[in-house]
């Protein structure tokens, strides 16, 4: 019987060296200008809220367009976790922070369990953001967690604020970001600890500013908590699509390697103008994956050029998703975060393939394995 033939997964300096150079450079008034645009959409709808607070009928197209701006901020702020914002380590904490403390997210912890995300991608057990839980690790995580975040289409909306503030393990998390004694940091520099109580601090002060500017918790859930669950639907809708789908593979220890596990990403096209609002995210992210150190605005030009490279070896995935709506829904339903087949006779996500087209491709990309990996030069 002949062998299948599997094309050899490319090295990750193949794929930069196919990446025009000025890709890699930021342009910080160009930055600086996707910031203030956002922000000043974001703040405009703000505003307006009090408006909204008197015509409650309009809670639901002003929580749209004020989560979607959100969102839009919150990949702004994205790119200055990576440091892809500018060069300025000062200037990228600076709007890290104005970015991301309206959104109730810790800077300076999510740039770190981010980092660990990007440079252990569908790596099964060291990979941080979504769980990837065998059977037996999904049966114990405690049921509130996964009636609120894991089981149910509430996870949707609940699951990002809960993985940022859980901190027991049966939570499943990566343990709290807001908590500067939390054991996310047991194994980060010391500094991170200050560092996530002055992002906390930060996130605290405009949540009391909220409560404050709303004068009551109705107005308080109509002009912040409404359009916060949206932001929170969208940051879930995003980054589940961007990894899951029916034929996402994970990879154990011995098994992965950073190409391979990246090749896992998928670029997704949402249409309706979207993909452009919120800066390319959505359809531009493998090659963010493989290099957190571009910009949003050079990813278009970026991707062209890692997808010339994956896609003739049949390691791109690129798909049509206007229907995401729909798409997110079904597919949190049907595969979860569990990637054993089932779990005391309830269906959950397929398993990870050990099939022969991953051990070839393992095999194939073996000598990578043993290169250098430009990525954690990275700063």
């Amino acid at each position: 019987m002949t062998e299948p033939q599997v094309a050899e997964v490319p090295s990750l300096r193949e794929l930069r060296q196919a990446i025009p150079k000025d890709c890699f450079e930021p342009d910080t008034r160009e930055s600086l200008k996707y910031a203030a645009v956002d922000l000043a959409w974001m703040f405009g709808c703000f505003a307006a809220s009090p408006f909204v607070a008197e015509h409650p009928i309009l809670t639901l197209p002003y929580a749209a367009v004020t989560g979607l701006a959100m969102w839009s901020v919150f990949v702004v702020g994205h790119d200055c976790g990576h440091g892809s914002f500018s060069k300025s380590n000062v200037l990228n904490g600076v709007v890290g922070h104005i970015c991301h403390a309206p959104l109730m997210v810790p800077f300076y912890p999510w740039a770190y369990s981010h980092k660990q995300h990007h440079r252990f991608h569908n790596h099964r057990t060291k990979d941080m953001s979504h769980p990837w839980m065998k059977a037996e690790e999904y049966k114990e995580t405690n049921a509130v967690v996964r009636a609120l975040a894991l089981d149910h289409w509430i996870g949707l909306y609940l699951g990002f604020p809960g993985y940022l503030l859980m901190e027991p393990e049966w939570s499943s998390t990566d343990g709290s970001h807001f908590w500067p004694w939390s054991r996310l940091f047991d194994r980060a520099p010391k500094d991170e600890r200050l560092k996530c109580a002055v992002s906390s601090a930060s996130c605290i002060a405009f949540l009391a500013g909220t409560f404050a500017f709303a004068g009551g918790p109705v107005n308080w859930a109509i002009e912040y908590g409404a359009p916060y669950l949206v932001f929170s639907w969208w940051l879930f809708t995003v980054t589940y699509l961007q990894h899951h789908d029916h034929d996402t593979e994970t990879f154990e220890e011995g098994e992965w390697e950073y190409v391979l596990g990246g090749a896992e990403t998928i670029d997704r096209e949402f249409g309706l103008g979207i993909d452009k609002v919120t800066h390319n995210i959505t359809d531009c992210h493998v090659a963010h994956h493989m290099f957190t150190d571009m910009p949003h605005y050079k990813l278009e030009r970026a991707t062209e050029a890692v997808r010339g490279v994956l896609e003739p070896r049949g390691l791109y995935k690129r798909r049509d998703t206007r229907d995401f709506v729909r798409k997110v829904f079904t597919l949190h339903e049907e595969n979860g975060h569990c990637i054993d087949a089932s779990a005391d006779g309830v269906a959950l996500a397929r398993p990870a393939r050990s099939s022969r087209r991953c051990s070839l491709i393992i095999i194939a990309s073996s000598r990578q394995m043993r290169r250098g990996n430009d990525f954690f030069s990275q700063p």
